[in-house]
């Protein structure tokens, strides 16, 4: 990690020309606004100009020859941040990192960890893997966690669940059938919102041999346009906003939000229900029965609103899922949820059982009127939490794993 964090600080002193801290507010405003003279980039809550990342990816995106020197930025202030954590912090007397959990820490259910009550240990649910698509190979630091000797580390998450749960409030057959059957739905939904013809959902399954031929037909530009533009207004994102995010008009992010809308109207009608809730009773419910109250303005409370309706539905998903586990399998041996995801790790020569029962618990069926029971996928590893690779669930369970 240090070789990482040299690399990038000498690609930095040579672009720039001097040693410049990504972690300085002052410094990166100073280089980005005073010496290089761009326009500047306003904070959305605040309104004044900032150098967050979000300003240095929009000023990337107006000047794509900042991006190298974006990366190696982005990139060192993160390597920064995993070495304070973790050289920072003190293992337990058993030789384990340990976190704690605040049960209450967020709105969704969801789980928000810290150091524990004796000054050991930190917020382990943003450990990174180094998987970012980035010019600089990122240090994968989840290899620094090993499972104890003769044990199996696992690593299970939820299969697109947010989504999952937002198709499931529209009841949109469309979109059901697709994520049942697996298909991509960037491309899928790029299909809709571009017109694009002589393209069958069927064929945009990854295992298709056609697959990509159409992704190439679609292009990687109207994917990522589905694919941001999509999550953004399903969240209540107006047209204005849209048009920033996508690099778009306004016009033109206005005909993106009318043609999500036409295409799947369902989405349409999930907003209504959620805003008609605020209005008369200023809370919202998930299929759990879970409510959420607030006050305020319904306009600007609305995409917190819809927010919260797939995060607590997922964050109790998962959560029941790992009481079900503990309950019923002896050899279980919780060791981190984050968010969607859980990991584990059990006795190697337990795994087929143990694996068989951990998948039939996780499946938590949320009840809505069409029963949705979100898929859960499998990576194990022997070596480290950093190693594991993805798998199948035992053969004979397969069945159950639909959505």
């Amino acid at each position: 990690m240090l070789d990482a964090s040299e690399q990038r600080r000498h690609f930095i002193e040579q672009v720039v020309g001097y040693d410049l801290n990504p972690k300085s507010p002052k410094q990166m405003f100073n280089f980005l606004y005073n010496e290089l003279g761009l326009p500047f980039v306003k904070n959305r809550k605040t309104k004044k100009p900032t150098a967050n990342f979000d300003a240095l990816m929009q000023l990337c995106e107006k000047l794509p020859i900042l991006y190298p020197l974006a990366d190696a930025l982005i990139e060192q202030r993160s390597i920064g941040q995993c070495l304070a954590v973790l050289s920072s912090k003190r293992i337990d007397p058993d030789g384990r990192m340990r976190t704690s959990y605040n049960l209450g820490g967020t709105d969704t259910y969801r789980l928000s960890s810290s150091e524990n009550a004796f000054g050991s240990g930190t917020n382990l649910q943003n450990i990174s893997a180094g998987k970012a698509k980035t010019r600089f190979r990122m240090p994968n630091m989840k290899t620094l966690f090993v499972p104890e000797p003769g044990k199996t580390i696992a690593d299970c998450d939820l299969d697109r669940a947010d989504l999952q749960v937002v198709v499931w409030e529209a009841d949109d057959k469309d979109l059901k059938e697709a994520l049942r059957r697996g298909i991509d739905m960037h491309c899928f939904n790029a299909v809709s919102i571009f017109d694009l013809k002589g393209i069958p959902p069927d064929e945009l399954m990854e295992s298709h041999p056609n697959y990509k031929d159409h992704r190439g037909r679609i292009g990687e530009f109207r994917r990522q346009q589905a694919k941001a533009g999509v999550h953004a207004v399903d969240y209540y994102c107006q047209a204005r906003t849209l048009a920033g995010v996508l690099g778009i008009t306004v016009h033109a992010a206005q005909r993106f939000i009318d043609g999500w809308f036409a295409a799947h109207p369902g989405i349409a009608k999930w907003h209504d229900r959620v805003e008609h809730q605020l209005q008369t009773r200023r809370y919202v419910t998930n299929r759990f029965g879970y409510r959420r109250f607030y006050a305020g303005r319904i306009d600007a409370l609305m995409p917190e609103a819809l927010a919260w309706v797939p995060q607590s539905t997922v964050a109790i998903t998962i959560n029941r899922g790992i009481v079900a586990c503990e309950e019923n399998i002896p050899q279980w041996e919780l060791l981190l949820q984050v968010h969607d995801s859980v990991t584990f790790q059990y006795p190697t020569i337990l795994e087929e059982p143990i694996l068989r029962d951990a998948h039939k618990h996780l499946l938590v069926t949320i009840p809505y009127d069409d029963p949705l029971v979100i898929p859960i996928g499998l990576k194990t590893s022997t070596q480290s939490w950093g190693a594991v690779k993805e798998r199948k669930w035992p053969q004979d369970l397969q069945q159950l794993h639909v959505g």
